[in-house]
């Protein structure tokens, strides 16, 4: 008696595997590339390096921006440019302004806005810049602040310094005020500038991140 031969399950023309293997395979794959995309980036409560990438999915689109600061609510609508370790920066009313995570509370975006009409940034995509990226990655990438953010990420005490002795707009909430000075340095948690206001006694000012609602590059 001739057996039945046994049917062999073969869910792609491209594959000789039975069809439980190549089922298990794939699913291998899947996780495979699931670890390879999480590894620089790991899950953890300070990490916002996957919230930046995200962010950048939208850069040089037209962006409403809503944020709080200490309770009050306040809306910023412009194109979003740069997403940085800890902010954003959005093209607003022909000036270019910096706001931090922690601040933010949702962005949304409508695709039918007209493209931005400023030169904030360079283009990457350019031949000259690739061939200096492949043959002087560092020296290329530690001379630009907006490619080491695009590769590293850096937070917003360093991306503010390429804006050293160019005036900038404070906005504050507590105590209600706009503070305009000369930026000279940065640190970690603070920015220092030299106030322009003629009521300022001391010569330079150090004013903590955590104060600041938004800072606005003023047009030169």
């Amino acid at each position: 008696m001739i057996k039945a031969k046994q049917r062999i399950g073969i869910s792609s023309p491209t594959t000789a595997l039975p069809e439980k293997q190549f089922i298990e395979l794939k699913a291998c794959i899947a996780e495979a590339n699931h670890i390879l995309r999480t590894l620089g980036n790991p899950p953890q409560p300070n990490n916002t390096r996957q919230l930046e990438l995200k962010l950048a999915s939208l850069q040089d689109q037209y962006v409403e921006v809503e944020m709080s600061f200490r309770g009050k609510l306040k809306t910023v609508d412009g194109f979003l440019l740069q997403s940085g370790k800890n902010y954003i920066t959005i093209w607003s009313r022909s000036r270019l302004r910096y706001i931090q995570y922690d601040q933010l509370i949702s962005i949304s975006t409508d695709g039918n806005e007209a493209a931005p009409t400023h030169e904030i940034h360079p283009i990457f995509c350019s031949e000259e810049l690739n061939c200096a990226l492949l043959y002087t990655f560092t020296e290329t990438v530690s001379g630009s602040v907006m490619l080491l953010n695009r590769f590293y990420g850096i937070p917003l005490s360093i991306a503010l310094l390429q804006h050293a002795g160019q005036k900038i707009i404070i906005q504050m909430n507590e105590p209600k005020s706009i503070k305009m000075g000369c930026l000279v340095n940065t640190t970690e948690d603070k920015i220092i500038i030299q106030p322009l206001s003629k009521h300022e006694d001391q010569l330079l000012e150090t004013i903590a991140l955590t104060e600041i609602e938004v800072i606005t590059i003023a047009k030169q």
